[in-house]
């Protein structure tokens, strides 16, 4: 498995029933059980992402369908995604205050040393 992790890997206390601890024991080698946990917990994981996925592309298929049937709905759609949800006149920010603002607030900063 590939490990893409950048920090160290967290270190965990897992508490296992009795018997589920033997079966373990017997059927994994002492220096393998970390990884065999390690692989299933990833692989159960990404079968839950994988479902989950695929819970959200069968729910928006849905919704093509029915917009298709209704297609009232699909216009009430289009017309929530291209609202404008603020008035760019009013809300009040100005791009070049901004940029001159930051420029002298950076130039008050102390220089940072090289590594």
């Amino acid at each position: 498995m590939l490990n893409t992790q950048t920090s160290p890997p967290k270190q965990v206390l897992l508490r296992l029933p009795e018997d589920l601890a033997c079966r373990l024991a017997k059927a994994v080698p002492p220096r393998q059980r970390n990884r065999y946990i390690v692989d299933l917990l990833a692989k159960d994981m990404a079968d839950k992402d994988k479902a989950t996925q695929q819970l959200l592309a069968d729910a928006a298929t849905r919704l093509n369908e029915i917009e298709a049937q209704y297609p009232e709905l699909a216009q009430e759609t289009d017309e929530w995604v291209n609202a404008v949800l603020t008035d760019e006149e009013d809300d009040g920010f100005d791009p070049v205050a901004f940029e001159k603002e930051l420029a002298s607030a950076q130039a008050k900063l102390p220089p940072r040393a090289k590594p």
